[in-house]
């Protein structure tokens, strides 16, 4: 059995009614008045054309370094846009004809580059800012879904791509060149992926185990795994080390910690979901912390119906790594999709029967409150967004979060309204609007990149 995404929008994933449920109680929405916060609208600031910068430019130099400005990309999958912002709101282009592959996720780069599949054209894409415009790349990618992305431990060699082509389930891009290479290795369901600058580590849902394969070695054609070992049922989410020495892969048990030694994986331990004598759901989204020292994730029971959505319960899930120790902390009921992560904290957003939410997680080292909600704050309610007693699924209007990487700021889509909230994360309010020229139907989705510090994972969100 492959598992699909249980928490992507219908508008970008198939069969979303297939598998679990969740989501969170909501505060009273909130207007956000002029007085209040400005709304950033489109700029006039000229914007190159789409047929001129959308070229792909196979020969630019990867490894120059970044500026340092800060970018948003805001995907609209269904209208087939990718627009990038500064964080004000100022709209530097549109890219036309785009549409990001949203379970895949956006990948950001410490050389300024985002990278992201566009499903459309069966691309792996990166995109950075040159000036006053957007500069694109991409490779050509086999196969029908893409699921996964990842990169190298270096972040600057190789991008895998897993797709569900069982002659090529996964791709590797070279990030200098943008060769893309397919590599044959055993059917695998949908695979989960992660990268050193040597390894490739493969999460099989077929035979449930993670297997190690030397990078040059597929790339050579030798598909025999260096090593492999065995891990719970129905995988999805994953998180490595920077130095790959400690994988992370969610089953059904829990999270599945695992070691590379240099020669051979093992299994360390679980985390089972059930922590704080509260149960049910599981997860399927996790992050390291920034310091390596937890796994960030979040369980969603969604047992009751969808036309009850607004009863689903969904908890905040730590695993604290040196003592193997794990918390269950409330999020609220109703619906909850993934999360932002910043040095200091996580931002969440919560859709509510009685209203929606941004929720801030406090995540600073050493903090008496370390792991809890620091900060529940009212947003606006989106137009047509779902309502209590009705079928999450039936407006298909969700939301999306992105945060700067250095904890300022933190952002949440409005779907089908084409805004997204802007949130001072530091002082838990809300700060302006940016309204973008598509309607975000479906939530769209957010990525923040453009320096260094904007790569804090391997693994595509």
């Amino acid at each position: 059995m492959t598992m699909s995404d249980p928490t992507t929008p219908a508008s970008v994933r198939i069969g979303r009614r297939t598998l679990l449920r969740t989501a969170s109680a909501g505060a009273a929405a909130v207007a956000l008045g002029a007085a209040a916060s400005p709304t950033f609208a489109q700029s006039a600031t000229p914007v190159a054309s789409p047929s001129d910068d959308h070229g792909h430019d196979h020969d630019h130099d990867l490894s120059h370094e970044a500026g340092s400005t800060v970018w948003l990309a805001v995907a609209d999958p269904v209208a087939r846009q990718l627009h990038v912002t500064s964080l004000d709101g100022t709209l530097l282009q549109t890219l036309e004809g785009v549409t990001v592959q949203t379970h895949a996720g956006f990948l950001p780069l410490a050389n300024g580059q985002l990278l992201f599949v566009d499903e459309g054209a069966r691309e792996l894409v990166g995109i950075e800012v040159h000036g006053d415009h957007v500069h694109t790349h991409s490779a050509s990618l086999p196969g029908t879904t893409v699921s996964h992305l990842a990169v190298d431990s270096d972040h600057s060699h190789y991008a895998a791509v897993g797709t569900d082509d069982e002659d090529a389930p996964i791709v590797l891009v070279d990030l200098k060149t943008w060769e893309a290479t397919p590599v044959a290795l055993p059917e695998a369901g949908e695979v989960g992926l992660m990268l050193t600058h040597d390894l490739l580590f493969h999460r099989n849902d077929v035979t449930n185990q993670v297997e190690a394969y030397a990078i040059a070695d597929v790339l050579a054609g030798t598909v025999e795994p260096l090593s492999t070992v065995a891990i719970g049922p129905f995988g999805h989410g994953e998180a490595i080390t920077r130095d790959g020495s400690t994988l992370f892969s969610a089953t059904d048990d829990g999270i599945d910690v695992l070691a590379w030694d240099g020669d051979a994986l093992t299994h360390l331990t679980t985390y089972g979901w059930d922590a704080s004598s509260r149960t049910g759901g599981r997860g399927y989204f996790q992050r390291l912390s920034f310091d390596e020292s937890h796994i960030v994730s979040y369980t969603a029971n969604r047992e009751a119906a969808e036309t009850a959505w607004e009863t689903w319960t969904n908890d905040l899930w730590l695993a604290t790594i040196a003592t193997d120790e794990v918390t269950r902390t409330e999020l609220g009921t109703g619906y909850v999709f993934r999360f932002a992560l910043t040095p200091g904290a996580a931002l969440f957003a919560r859709i509510g029967g009685d209203g929606d939410a941004a929720l801030i997680v406090d995540l600073a080292p050493g903090s008496p409150t370390f792991g809890t909600v620091k900060t529940d704050l009212a947003i606006p309610a989106m137009t047509t967004g779902p309502k209590a007693g009705e079928d999450i699924y039936a407006t298909n209007q969700y939301r999306s979060v992105a945060a700067t990487p250095d904890g300022a700021l933190g952002f949440v889509t409005q779907g089908g309204d084409g805004q997204i909230v802007v949130i001072d994360l530091e002082r838990g309010e809300l700060s302006a609007t940016i309204t973008v020229p598509s309607p975000l139907d479906g939530g769209g989705y957010l990525a923040v990149f453009g320096t260094a510090d904007a790569f804090t994972d391997s693994i595509g969100r």
